[in-house]
């Protein structure tokens, strides 16, 4: 009548589902023989694996380096946690950030870049997106599980910024989660950037991934401004939430916008107060 022993009641598989089997297999599909690891730092993780990429070449550590992360398919103690929590949108409608405030949605999948030195990459075949990594911060809140403070995110953001007038960013990717936090993040951010900067929130477009979502936003971004314009966000004039139109910022819509040449900034607020921040600018091949 004993219970079964614990090394006897444990599949094998549970291997396959620690945090670095992703970098590990993206290594043996590559032959990369470089460092293989995984960063967590929940919804921050994109930028904190951004961060160290930019780190290690700047250091002369590494040419290339690959960087992404995964999300499994929302499962279910993953969204009763998100529910119970107060943050996940209760109905069936997608969750829109900076509109209702009811709520995001937990999503899955993946986004991998590669990032290096151009004229390295150039002479092994590869091209470049049109962007250019020129900054990154990340920080800690050290202040709450859920709920972001404003010296945190905004401490991500200086750092990031170091090089960089704030003046002369021309666009921002919020972290938006369809919660009551969108009209404090966009008072936040305002602070250290300037009334004249065009905001985007994508969530509403690509859902909320755990440790994702950062790197499908700034995909978003880095295509969009190589191209010279934001892609258009499911959000509608009138649309905007009160507490987020007291504050005059610009949005990007359904049908986009034009964008000029300048620095693009994203920010990432993952469980735990991990935040990072990611800024960029187009490629300029002098």
């Amino acid at each position: 009548g004993c219970p079964e022993e614990p090394w006897a009641a444990v599949s094998p598989n549970l291997l396959w589902n620690i945090a670095n089997i992703p970098a590990a297999q993206v290594s043996m599909l590559g032959r990369i023989v470089g460092p293989a690891f995984a960063p967590v730092g929940a919804c921050g993780s994109f930028g904190i694996a951004a961060k160290l990429a930019y780190a290690a070449i700047q250091r002369g550590e590494a040419k290339p380096v690959v960087i992404g992360m995964t999300d499994p398919p929302p499962n279910e103690m993953v969204v009763s946690a998100f529910y119970n929590a107060n943050v996940l949108s209760a109905d069936a409608d997608v969750s829109r950030p900076l509109t209702g405030l009811k709520g995001t949605h937990v999503a899955g999948g993946a986004c991998i870049w590669i990032v290096g030195d151009a004229d390295v990459l150039r002479e092994q075949g590869f091209q470049t997106l049109g962007m250019e990594i020129v900054g990154v911060g990340a920080s800690s809140d050290a202040h709450h599980i859920i709920t972001p403070s404003k010296g945190g995110p905004q401490l991500a953001m200086k750092v990031a910024l170091q090089e960089v007038p704030s003046s002369e960013v021309t666009t921002w990717d919020m972290h938006a989660t369809a919660t009551p936090g969108d009209a404090t993040e966009i008072e936040n951010s305002l602070e250290m950037l300037h009334p004249e900067v065009i905001f985007t929130a994508r969530k509403g477009t690509f859902g909320h991934g755990m440790s994702v979502g950062g790197g499908w936003g700034l995909t978003a971004q880095h295509i969009g401004m190589a191209r010279g314009k934001l892609f258009p966000m499911p959000l509608t004039e009138g649309e905007l939430h009160a507490d987020v139109n007291v504050h005059n910022a610009s949005f990007v819509d359904r049908k986009g916008r034009s964008v000029p040449p300048g620095y693009s900034g994203k920010l990432s607020m993952g469980v735990g107060g991990i935040n990072s921040c990611v800024i960029s600018r187009p490629w300029n091949d002098d």
